[in-house]
């Protein structure tokens, strides 16, 4: 997938905190307001319960590693409403975020003009906007908001031609925060701070149908726990902080299984160029049932869409018998009561990639 597109090639560059994603998507001309911007939405607004109560001797620390967690969906084991509970603003947060994407979206200079404003952070944060800077102080209640939703919506679901939003923005977003919090005297301020930034990550992460979008949250969500670890810990409040503790041994565990999973699926080792320059499609032994099975039945719609993607090739290129048996996937899946499923299912009956989208998306560069 291109800078638009959600990829497994992009798992090893995400770091635990200090990532810097520079990804952007293009809307459709809708969002172009007769070459005038679209005034800006308000948020609703809306209420942050206080994180829920459990006895601390209840927390138990999930075990990763263990046989049982492969059947596990990737997400937190730990109930993250114990640390940032989401608010009950009832509008749709991604109507915001997504007038800040590149070239398209009517406030993406906005954007490009507040990057030139940002200063050093401190320690491991790296560059952040000033603390009153007028997008983050905007941002704010739109954080507060119980869904973020951009498919398909904003944005339609096309393969790998998906468009994402411009992801460096809430990234930034939330290093600010954490970034102010840390400075903060008081310790109400500095967890507000925090818990913004988590409940910024558990949104990105909620609709659940690219994975980049996933990934990004879950790095939210880890630099505002560790706020919270490190706030904790210097206020003596020691069973917040083995809260904390809890939900960052889940991110690594997470990230690895998002890498694994993107592996399993991708077809670049399986699109050889032949002698005379033509890429020929040359499935190993079991990648065909890995690829079904993970569309039919991953319990994460992102790995049942990338493994659609996947499938979608093997329809064009794969042996007759193979372009048969996946024409068969498609067509059960594109009768899913998943809207989102069967719209990609439907998708890879109606695909025929080009010879450039095959060099561009499966194969590594030859230089």
């Amino acid at each position: 997938m291109n800078e638009t597109r959600d990829t497994s090639k992009l798992v090893p560059v995400l770091a635990a905190a200090g990532l810097v994603i520079i990804l952007a998507g293009t809307l459709g001309a809708r969002l172009i307001s007769h070459g005038g911007r679209t005034p800006a939405p308000v948020a609703p607004g809306a209420v942050v319960p206080s994180p829920a109560t459990a006895p601390i001797g209840d927390l138990e620390v999930p075990c990763w590693s263990c046989p049982s967690a492969k059947e596990w969906a990737i997400r937190f084991q730990t109930d993250l409403d114990l640390l940032a509970p989401l608010g009950n603003g009832s509008a749709n947060a991604a109507v915001w975020f997504t007038d800040f994407t590149k070239e398209i979206g009517p406030r993406a200079a906005e954007v490009s003009s507040a990057m030139k404003r940002r200063v050093e952070g401190p320690e491991w944060i790296g560059k952040i906007f000033p603390p009153d800077d007028p997008l983050l102080l905007e941002a704010e209640p739109w954080c507060d908001q119980v869904s973020m939703r951009f498919y398909p919506e904003f944005f339609e679901l096309e393969g790998w031609d998906t468009r994402i939003t411009n992801l460096l923005f809430p990234f930034n977003l939330v290093r600010s925060w954490v970034a102010r919090g840390m400075a903060a005297e008081d310790s109400v301020s500095a967890m507000a701070d925090f818990q913004r930034a988590i409940r910024l990550g558990r949104l990105l992460r909620q609709e659940d149908v690219v994975i980049i979008n996933d990934l990004v949250g879950l790095a939210c969500i880890h630099i505002g726990a560790r706020g919270v670890y490190r706030r904790a810990l210097a206020d003596g409040d020691l069973e917040l902080a083995l809260l904390a503790s809890a939900v960052l041994g889940e991110v690594a565990p997470q990230r690895l299984r998002t890498s694994e999973k993107t592996t399993m699926t991708d077809l670049s080792p399986s699109l050889l160029e032949g002698a005379n320059g033509v890429l020929t499609l040359r499935l190993k032994p079991g990648k065909l049932d890995v690829l079904i099975d993970t569309a039919r039945n991953a319990p994460d719609r992102r790995f049942r869409a990338e493994a659609m993607i996947g499938l979608s090739i093997v329809r064009a290129l794969g042996s007759p018998d193979e372009q048969v048996t996946v024409s068969e996937v498609f067509a059960d899946l594109a009768i899913s009561e998943d809207e989102m499923i069967a719209t990609m299912a439907n998708w890879g009956l109606d695909n025929q990639p080009t010879e450039e989208q095959l060099r561009e998306w499966m194969v590594p560069p030859y230089k």
